[in-house]
């Protein structure tokens, strides 16, 4: 097996000596470079193939998102970091765009170190290599096209907290970016379980309109196939309706992580087929479900690794797919985002030509006499026909 490789750029000698002295007990498991400008780091990054680049922000000639966002483009399967003093906030914003993962100056060893270390695990067990770097190329969610309107709403100067709220419980792009950068003290870190709604909260409606923006400028420039962009909608519809069924499906203490794993399941189909009309040479096939022979489950998963987010959500978009079976103390966040994705399943199975949901009633018939759902006085069929409909009837219309 190879040894990783990471490479490290900042412009001050003292912070990179400091790096070297800290990183000294890894000499045995990483190769490591250590390189004082961005155009010396993408001459070394050409030359020779790297795991993850960590890079400081606030360099002379080539800063750190200009440096970032080229080794985007040119090396995707890398991973980005970011390890930075205090920046303006305009700049932050950059940073938001072009990394994976944000740090603070000073980081002490074991948190960079674990950081990298998680980067170097590649989630895909089949594709490991593909998906990442599908996933690595992508700096923001694209909203869809329907929803345009809506972002271009909270931008505007009166868009209240309210409304910026709603838009952010969803879209599923700023929904990821939102919990990407609340899992960073870089953007003042939040406690791991913080729901969407309490993340906007805490971080307000300029920096939600920044974050905002910034993804909305790198939407795809070339319109949007309509078959495609109708596949997407509806798997939007099918997200958005399983979030608000697993409101009730999910315990209090695991509701904000199934809320938002509810809304990222198909995050991976989003950004495969969003993105594969501009790259020429990528191969999208609808029929599998999958872009350049990988599947678009496996993209998604290693885009929300990369970005930091909760194992919980992780876990629960990986295994949404997967038959569960819970523990009697409790469902989990992956058994209830699946228990609420199969029932919204079923009720948009029997509302169109779908087909039916032979081979998985027995499951969801388990999960429904699990003892956590049991104790509930809900119709459940009811409950999942009027999440459907509140999904279909979203529009963003105004703000509240």
């Amino acid at each position: 097996m190879s040894r990783a490789r990471a490479l490290f750029v900042d412009d001050e000698p003292r912070i990179l000596d400091g790096l070297r002295r800290s990183l000294r007990g890894k000499r045995g498991e990483w190769d490591m470079a250590f390189v004082s400008d961005g155009a010396e780091a993408l001459e070394l990054l050409a030359r020779e193939p790297h795991d993850v680049v960590v890079s400081d922000m606030r360099m002379p000639g080539m800063d750190g998102a200009e440096l970032l966002t080229a080794v985007s483009r040119r090396h995707p399967e890398v991973a980005r970091v970011v390890l930075s003093g205090h920046i303006e906030p305009a700049a932050a914003i950059q940073v938001a765009v072009a990394g994976h993962r944000f740090l603070t100056k000073p980081s002490d060893a074991d948190s960079l170190i674990a950081v990298i270390e998680q980067l170097l695990v590649r989630t895909s067990g089949a594709h490991r290599s593909e998906a990442r770097r599908i996933a690595g190329a992508v700096r923001a969610v694209p909203t869809l096209p329907e929803h345009t309107d809506g972002i271009v709403g909270l931008l505007a100067p009166d868009a209240n907290l309210a409304y910026a709220v709603q838009m952010a419980m969803h879209d599923v792009g700023l929904t990821a970016k939102l919990l990407q950068l609340s899992n960073s003290r870089f953007f003042g870190a939040r406690p791991r379980n913080s729901s969407v709604e309490s993340i906007v909260n805490a971080m307000g409606v300029p920096m939600v309109q920044a974050v905002a923006g910034a993804g909305h400028a790198l939407r795809p420039a070339s319109a949007w196939d309509p078959a495609i962009e109708q596949h997407l909608h509806m798997a939007w519809r099918h997200a958005v309706a399983t979030a608000c069924l697993v409101d009730f499906v999910a315990s209090p203490a695991n509701r904000p992580h199934a809320q938002a794993a509810a809304l990222l399941q198909d995050v991976g189909r989003l950004v495969c087929l969003a993105t594969a009309g501009e790259e020429r040479e990528s191969a999208v096939d609808l029929a599998s479900e999958t872009r350049d022979g990988v599947p678009f489950r496996d993209v998604g998963v290693e885009l929300l690794h990369l970005w930091g987010l909760p194992a919980p959500i992780v876990t629960a978009v990986a295994q949404r797919d997967l038959e569960q079976s819970p523990e009697p103390s409790g469902l989990g966040v992956a058994a209830a985002v699946r228990t609420a994705h199969l029932l919204i399943q079923r009720t948009e199975s029997a509302c169109s030509a779908a087909g039916s949901q032979a081979g998985r009633d027995d499951e969801l018939a388990r999960l429904l006499a699990h003892p956590q759902l049991r104790a509930q006085d809900v119709d459940w069929r009811r409950a999942a026909d009027e999440a459907s409909h509140q999904a279909g009837s979203w529009r963003r219309r105004g703000r509240h």
